[in-house]
């Protein structure tokens, strides 16, 4: 069944719903009276041993009615590809500081986030292949590792003589890579493409990933994309 939008118009995956911006106002107030962790977490101390009358007034103190339901819905139906555009407009945003006196882009760029399988890098020019990773690690970042890892390998395995750059946000990337005993068996186990090419270019995935970047990814160099974008958006990633 398709949603409505907060004036009653259904929502319709793939378009923007006249009714977006009033949905945004009334996610931004929600998210004003409390961080949305602390405001979720307040709701739960409040339902505990509650029955069905209390779990109304909970609802009611902590401002959750069905416009901010319908609301959060018509966010998620509109903007549901948030990441891809986040991925594209760092990358956009970080090339003019990225490529250097007259290199050019070979290949249409995978903007996206995820790779096309006829694109395997996010940029190809007739210099370098780069991946860019623009999530923010903030603890537990297992699957963070993982991907970061996988693009690692990747650059390292390229043949083609072009350098080869990894773009992250803030030190734990980078710091994972130099200093993690956990092996790239453990990094690739969810990308068995990734890990056939591993083992096909570099042998066994038992290698520390310390181990890995140190040598067979010796020449993949790694940047911070804070010291490269606007400080406009730096100060939100770190």
């Amino acid at each position: 069944m398709d949603s409505t939008d907060p004036s009653g118009a259904p929502v319709v995956p793939g378009t923007a719903p006249e009714g977006l911006g009033v949905a945004v106002d009334t996610l931004a107030r929600f998210i004003h009276r409390a961080p949305l962790t602390e405001a979720i977490a307040a709701l739960e101390h409040s339902l505990d041993g509650a029955d069905a009358a209390q779990a109304v007034l909970a609802a009611d103190a902590g401002g959750v009615d069905a416009g901010l339901l319908t609301s959060a819905l018509t966010v998620r139906e509109s903007l549901g590809r948030i990441n891809d555009l986040i991925h594209a407009s760092g990358i956009l945003l970080a090339l003019p500081h990225v490529l250097e006196d007259d290199e050019t882009i070979s290949r249409r760029p995978s903007l996206g986030a995820g790779n096309d399988p006829s694109r395997p890098y996010d940029l190809e020019t007739n210099r370098r292949v780069a991946e860019f990773k623009l999530a923010r690690w903030r603890g537990a970042d297992a699957m963070r590792k993982r991907q970061v890892f996988k693009d690692l390998t990747m650059l390292a395995a390229d043949r083609s003589g072009r350098c080869a750059d990894l773009f992250v946000i803030g030190p734990e990337p980078v710091r994972f890579l130099r200093t993690s005993a956990a092996t790239a068996a453990w990094a690739l186990d969810r990308s068995p493409g990734a890990l056939r090419t591993f083992e096909s270019a570099f042998g066994s995935p038992t290698m520390p990933i310390r181990e890995f970047t140190a040598t067979h990814a010796a020449h993949v160099r790694i940047t911070d994309l804070c010291d490269i974008l606007p400080g406009s958006v730096t100060c939100l990633l770190r």
